[in-house]
């Protein structure tokens, strides 16, 4: 063979392997998300006197959202920031009899704000949060107040309507729901998990 041509075709496989070879670690260092069902990333509160819900017993069923670290063996690499994520829930019964969907809120991002026109906006856009690599954001799902039978799909809604959003109402029984985040990245997940919503708080849980 031509010995220009043996240049030629090394020259092209090594161009052709190194740009291969930045492209799966530019794949590598994209976010990647992962949601978690824990009884740990839940919330029971009892509020104290002096709280609107004074000496009422809350639970919030949640869920972790995290951006998974980079691999050991990939430790020399940053993974990036899952940007701006927001994510949706949606609900239907094991009989479909119930189907609901809404915009889930973000524990860590501020409650509803007493200004009507920003309260308005943060319904219909509630606020995005960024993971970095290695770290989590806890995701609201629904809660459940310790007299009432049902439960409630929980989000920034519900601060208008006494915290029971009659829309979102989970009657006790079974349910699945998938969960659905967004990155401004363009990456995403989904998760389906089964509720149990029962006539206690202590019988009410997640399961994946």
């Amino acid at each position: 063979m031509n010995p220009t041509v043996i240049t030629f075709l090394i020259s092209l496989s090594a161009t052709i392997l190194g740009i291969s070879i930045v492209l799966l670690i530019e794949r590598f260092r994209l976010p990647k998300i992962e949601i978690v069902v824990s009884e740990d990333a839940n919330d029971d509160v009892t509020y104290r006197s002096g709280h609107q819900r004074a000496n009422e017993r809350w639970k919030f069923y949640r869920v972790w959202v995290r951006n998974k670290p980079m691999p050991k063996w990939l430790s020399w690499l940053v993974r990036e920031t899952a940007e701006n994520c927001r994510a949706v829930i949606s609900i239907h019964g094991i009989n479909n009899q119930v189907h609901i969907a809404y915009k889930g809120r973000w524990v860590s991002t501020p409650e509803i704000p007493s200004i009507l026109h920003a309260a308005a906006v943060k319904i219909t856009h509630p606020d995005p949060v960024s993971i970095r690599a290695g770290e989590k954001e806890v995701l609201d799902i629904m809660t459940k107040h310790e007299k009432d039978s049902e439960a409630y799909g929980w989000n920034n809604e519900s601060y208008f309507h006494n915290w029971r959003n009659p829309n979102y109402r989970l009657d006790p029984g079974q349910y699945r729901a998938k969960i659905t985040v967004d990155s401004q990245n363009g990456i995403s997940a989904a998760k389906e998990i089964t509720l149990v919503v029962g006539t206690t708080i202590d019988q009410t849980y997640f399961s994946a």
